[in-house]
């Protein structure tokens, strides 16, 4: 089983993001990019702390083709599953509070694998962004107009994108869902289950990120993070990256 090393002692490549936020206060996005036998998960010096577990849902065939997911419902193969099952084995031990996952049947079976037996709450709130008439579209180069038009038009925070719903409008939605969640549970550890876009959007939440930060966040559909939130401490980030990848670094 893997676990998380603390990352005022790792002795291996850690690397450490600093930015000045909003009420000249310092949040340290630390990425600690470890593999170990220890079932330990990082320890916050003192107060509350509420650990949330941040994972993609596994993969799908459109994962596979390259193509916009938005909101389609589409169902995890079978990398998928054998992802969501690697999921629950590196979370076993931890105790959650709750499971959330969004209303998709990609994020929800990820969930239910990886719960471990704890409840699992599904939320319209947390589905990924919808892409309006981009859903669908093949990013591999077949349709090159369109592609551009996509990769433009998705730049723009206010462009719903003929149907679907804007950036500022994705990130809206999800902040609200993040920040219900956050008000209950003030300590211990949930796991939330979501997609690219809906993770990048719960990262620039909680840590008051920019929307370029944001749109520059790529998580693997077997990528795990870990976001500590102390009301002694800044917020802090935790990247899991099992061992058979270290040699990607």
């Amino acid at each position: 089983m893997l676990g998380y090393l603390r990352h005022t002692t790792l002795d291996i490549p850690t690397v450490r993001l600093e930015k000045r936020m909003k009420r000249s206060w310092l949040i340290a996005i630390t990425l600690v990019l470890a593999a170990c036998t220890s079932t330990k998960v990082p320890v916050s010096e003192g107060g509350q702390t509420l650990r949330i577990y941040l994972a993609r849902h596994g993969q799908t065939d459109w994962n596979l083709a390259h193509r916009l997911q938005g909101q389609s419902d589409t169902e995890l193969n079978d990398t998928g599953r054998k992802q969501a099952r690697d999921l629950a084995s590196r979370l076993e031990g931890v105790r959650f509070e709750r499971v959330y996952s969004s209303a998709l049947k990609r994020s929800r079976a990820t969930a239910q694998t990886a719960a471990n037996g704890a409840p699992v709450e599904s939320l319209p709130s947390l589905n990924e962004q919808a892409l309006g008439k981009f859903e669908g579209l093949y990013l591999d180069g077949r349709d090159a107009a369109a592609e551009a038009d996509y990769n433009l038009r998705s730049k723009r925070q206010d462009d719903s994108l003929d149907g679907g719903e804007s950036s500022e409008q994705f990130f809206t939605r999800v902040c609200t869902a993040v920040s219900a969640i956050r008000r209950e549970h003030e300590s211990g550890s949930i796991l939330i289950v979501g997609h690219g876009g809906t993770n990048a959007m719960i990262l620039r939440c909680f840590l008051e990120l920019t929307a370029e930060q944001a749109d520059a966040i790529r998580q693997s559909n077997d990528e795990l993070y870990l976001i500590e939130l102390s009301s002694k401490r800044s917020p802090r980030l935790w990247k899991l990256i099992p061992k058979d990848k270290l040699s990607e670094l």
